[in-house]
C-alpha cells in the first residue's frame, strides 16, 4: 500500500519530503477509514486517497505563497497598478462601442439591445420583431462582424 501511494504521490509532488508527508497522511487516513473501503483490491482506494493528500498538499503550498507574496507591499502595488490601468482600457473600449453603437440603423441597435440589455434569445427576438429566426441569426451575425471590424480600425 506504501508503494502504490508513494507512486501516486509523486505523480503530483516534485520533493521527496512533501511525497513523505503526502503518503504519511494518506496511509493514516486509509487506516482510519478503512472500514468504507467495498473492493476486495484496496490499491485503487489507496492511490485514490495518496492523490487527494498530495493535492490538498499543494493547495497549502500555493496558498500559503500567494498569502507570501500578497504581504509584500511593492507586489500589492504593482497589482494597484494593474488594476487601474486594465479599468482605464476597459472604459475606453466601452466608450469606443459606444461611439459605433450611435452610427448603427435604429434596427440594429433595436436588435443589439434585445439581445445583449434584454437578455433575449433569438426565438424571442424573432416573435417580438415579427421577424424569422433565420433572419436574427443572420442579422445578429453580420453586425457582429461590422462591429468588430470597426473597432478594430477604431484602435
Amino acid at each position: 500500500m506504501r508503494a502504490a501511494a508513494s507512486r501516486e504521490a509523486r505523480r503530483f509532488l516534485p520533493a521527496a519530503q512533501d511525497i513523505d508527508d503526502a503518503v504519511q497522511e494518506a496511509l493514516l487516513r486509509a487506516w482510519r477509514r478503512r472500514a468504507t473501503c467495498r473492493s476486495e483490491d484496496r490499491v485503487p482506494w489507496m492511490r485514490q486517497i495518496a492523490r487527494n493528500e498530495a493535492l490538498r498538499l499543494l493547495a497549502r503550498r500555493r496558498t500559503r505563497s500567494e498569502r507570501e507574496l500578497l504581504d509584500d507591499e511593492s507586489v500589492l502595488a504593482t497589482v494597484a497598478d494593474e488594476e487601474a490601468e486594465e479599468e482605464r482600457e476597459g472604459l475606453l473600449l466601452r466608450l469606443q462601442v459606444g461611439q459605433v453603437v450611435e452610427r448603427l440603423s435604429v434596427d440594429d441597435r433595436r436588435l443589439l439591445a434585445l439581445r445583449y440589455e434584454g437578455d433575449l434569445s433569438q426565438p424571442e427576438m424573432a416573435r417580438i420583431l415579427g421577424i424569422p429566426e433565420g433572419t436574427v441569426k443572420v442579422r445578429l451575425h453580420r453586425l457582429r462582424g461590422r462591429l468588430r471590424k470597426e473597432l478594430e480600425t477604431t484602435r
